[in-house]
């Protein structure tokens, strides 16, 4: 179960709207029993605390899918002012989140209605800053580099201004090599990485087919470079036959023929 502590901060009023600034730090999940919970008394109030509970929701779920470790997350909630105008929802608001399953972590929106008395309606806005372990350059790295452990360190950082994505394993990013120049303490994203060249054009590989659990092996030359699990044109040399295979490590390829057929 979740615990998750939260400590409020002044309401700003800027742009027409109310800022309220809520740091959650997640540790454990805590049912609080109803009557522990006092009824909120305005419906700025009511919106608050239900898109503080179902943002922070969606954000432990976030978290369960891709394993985070040691996260923090503050939630940043900007009401807007019309609020102010309308009474109390006499029945528990309806929430809904546009955009489906997909969650922009840079910022949620909610549609959230009153359908009881005169009823009404608001979209709020979160901002969350979640603070996870990434993957980062120790120093200052070249494209064309292959990443080893050696290269790599963890360290907090605000994932919800990433664009392009980032890793939190060093075995996602160790033996790939960069497409572009990574600065010191720069985070590393999957969108940085490829796999490594394994075979060159003109290269002399190894041919390995397997069929009925019978392993044949021959040589060959490749027609195109290639990288792990890329289809290339090799030459056969024994039968001058050019095939389809699949690059499966350094020199060697995979394919559907025994030798000579």
């Amino acid at each position: 179960m979740n615990l998750i502590r939260f400590s409020s901060k002044p309401i700003l009023k800027r742009k027409g709207l109310f800022r309220l600034k809520v740091s959650a730090i997640f540790i454990a999940v805590l049912a609080l029993p109803a009557h522990a919970q006092p009824e909120p008394s305005t419906a700025r109030k009511q919106v608050y605390v239900r898109v503080q509970q179902q943002a922070a929701d969606a954000i432990r779920q976030e978290a369960e899918r891709h394993r985070w470790e040691d996260y923090q997350a503050k939630l940043n909630l900007f009401i807007p002012s019309e609020i102010s105008q309308y009474a109390p929802c006499p029945a528990p608001l309806s929430l809904s989140m546009p955009g489906g399953e997909h969650l922009d972590l840079r910022r949620l929106r909610f549609e959230v209605r009153c359908e009881a008395g005169n009823g009404w309606e608001v979209a709020v806005t979160v901002k969350p800053d979640i603070y996870l372990k990434v993957l980062m350059a120790k120093e200052t790295l070249e494209r064309g580099h292959v990443l080893s452990a050696s290269d790599l360190t963890r360290r907090k950082f605000n994932i919800s201004n990433l664009r392009s994505g980032y890793l939190t394993r060093p075995d996602d990013a160790v033996g790939l090599t960069l497409k572009r120049r990574v600065r010191e303490l720069q985070p590393i994203s999957q969108s940085q990485l490829d796999s490594p060249v394994m075979v060159e054009r003109g290269q002399r590989v190894m041919m390995v087919a397997i069929q009925d659990g019978v392993e044949a092996r021959t040589m060959g030359i490749a027609s195109k470079k290639g990288r792990k699990g890329e289809m290339i044109k090799v030459k056969n040399e024994s039968s001058e036959r050019e095939v389809t295979a699949m690059v499966v490590d350094m020199g060697i390829v995979r394919t559907g023929f025994t030798s000579g057929r």
